[in-house]
């Protein structure tokens, strides 16, 4: 998995000093997203097993969750990973009591074989479409029976008018924080980089490392970017 993204300047370590509010800005709705996903750990975290999310950045979700669910869990372990070292700086601040933020590529990372929630906000879109089934398979059997994966992707429509429609609004959202050179450039950067799939291509990549259909279900969506929770 690789955020950076040198080309034309841009690359997510040079956001790192304001990452969230800068993700925030990109994202029309990210903080309910966030908000929504601690608050669907409470019904998966369990004593003994493994919270772990990938690509943590700052660590500030991972600490959300943690607050959520560390009284009722306190033998519970938190593992976040990132590949990008400019985080590293912030980990310190953000760690609690049996939380680990590690820099290290999930595509090689060895999984702990007892979790219970599994975070991917965002990360997965920059991993090889090769490879990403792979991780989604190491992911499925790193849970525990009644674990839960939560996946956030942009994703295309099916409908390449809408796609066109909903791309635009969501220019017209960040112009009210960026530049359009800034967007632009942005876009650029990211194009060889960020391998999006349709809707039905992410439950599709789901069911096939073993989460049954009906048990994969879209609870957020703001323009082209949507989140799943699959339970195993």
């Amino acid at each position: 998995m690789d955020r950076s993204g040198e080309e034309l300047g841009f690359s997510f370590a040079r956001f790192a000093d304001g990452f969230d509010r800068h993700i925030r800005q990109s994202i029309r709705g990210y903080a309910d997203l966030l908000s929504d996903c601690a608050a669907l750990s409470e019904y998966f975290v369990e004593n003994g097993t493994v919270v772990f999310d990938i690509g943590c950045s700052t660590g500030s979700f991972l600490r959300e969750v943690w607050s959520k669910t560390h009284e009722r869990c306190p033998e519970a372990r938190y593992i976040g990973v990132d590949v990008e070292p400019s985080f590293r700086s912030f980990w310190q601040g953000a760690q609690a009591d049996n939380m680990e933020l590690q820099l290290a590529d999930v595509r090689s990372y060895p999984i702990p074989g007892n979790c219970s929630f599994v975070t991917s906000i965002f990360s997965l879109q920059f991993i090889p479409e090769g490879e990403r089934q792979k991780v989604l398979d190491k992911i499925y059997q790193a849970l525990l029976p009644g674990g839960a994966l939560i996946i956030a992707e942009k994703v295309f429509c099916k409908v390449p008018k809408l796609n066109d429609m909903l791309t635009f609004i969501h220019y017209d959202f960040k112009r009210r924080s960026f530049t359009e050179a800034e967007i632009l450039a942005k876009e650029r950067s990211l194009r060889s980089k960020m391998k999006l799939w349709t809707e039905p291509q992410v439950i599709g990549s789901l069911a096939s490392v073993g989460f049954a259909p009906d048990n994969v279900q879209c609870f957020w969506r703001n323009h082209n970017f949507a989140a799943f929770v699959a339970l195993k």
